[in-house]
């Protein structure tokens, strides 16, 4: 049985834990809602499901594959006249300035029972804290000297870090006050930053495994959550 107060993973597993656990939940005939990845869905194989996916970057979404509906707009905007059996996100929750207004969107828009698995970064890791203290050109700097991430694909947003943590009992009571069922809780510590950078990159190594045999879910570096709206 799953321990409702969480896991802790290395981060080397986060993006593959998502993709299988969005894998997991779809079934033939869904109403499947995507928050942002306008670029890059989450889902490839869509062909037996009915595929939203709902942005305010009109840029962003233009880049969305022609088979899906495209919405430029944000959750809270849409109407609850249609429903959807699984809402998802994929490092989005982050950058949200009200983040309770957005779970109590998705809460409205699911179906009874329906589901939203959201993957996010978390406020008390050391990239975190890099970004949210650190001037933002200095941010882009770094990231450019190690190659870690395509900044002309893969746009560098405002991150606003409210509500997200790893899977701590304060941060699963407040998804459980908005009305959710939780089905998994996940935590993933360490990171990918150094990779190119040796001896970094085996300190990195070293904190992560002391943060994971300590269970450190504070110190989460992203996290994935289901949940469940109630029947």
């Amino acid at each position: 049985m799953w321990n409702r107060y969480g896991k802790v993973i290395p981060f080397s597993q986060a993006y593959d834990s998502y993709y299988a656990a969005v894998r997991e939940q779809i079934v033939s005939g869904q109403r499947i809602l995507e928050v942002g990845g306008g670029a890059h869905p989450s889902i490839v194989d869509r062909a037996q499901t009915e595929y939203t996916i709902v942005d305010p970057d009109e840029p962003e979404l233009a880049k969305a594959p022609s088979d899906v509906v495209q919405l430029k707009s944000s959750v809270q905007e849409l109407d609850d006249d249609k429903k959807y059996d699984l809402i998802i996100s994929k490092m989005v929750l982050e950058h949200l300035p009200d983040p309770n207004s957005f779970h109590e969107s998705v809460l409205r828009l699911l179906t009874p029972g329906g589901k939203a698995i959201h993957f996010f970064a978390c406020r008390n890791s050391v990239p975190a804290w890099v970004n949210r203290f650190l001037p933002e050109q200095w941010g882009e700097a770094i990231l450019r000297q190690l190659q870690n991430r395509d900044l002309a694909n893969q746009p560098k947003y405002e991150a606003y870090y409210q509500r997200v943590g790893g899977p701590t009992k304060n941060q699963m009571k407040y998804f459980e006050q908005m009305g959710y069922e939780i089905v998994q809780y996940t935590g993933y510590v360490g990171h990918s930053y150094f990779k190119k950078v040796p001896l970094l990159f085996q300190l990195e190594k070293a904190y992560t495994w002391v943060l994971q045999v300590g269970k450190v879910k504070t110190l989460s570096t992203v996290a994935l959550v289901i949940l469940r709206k109630p029947l």
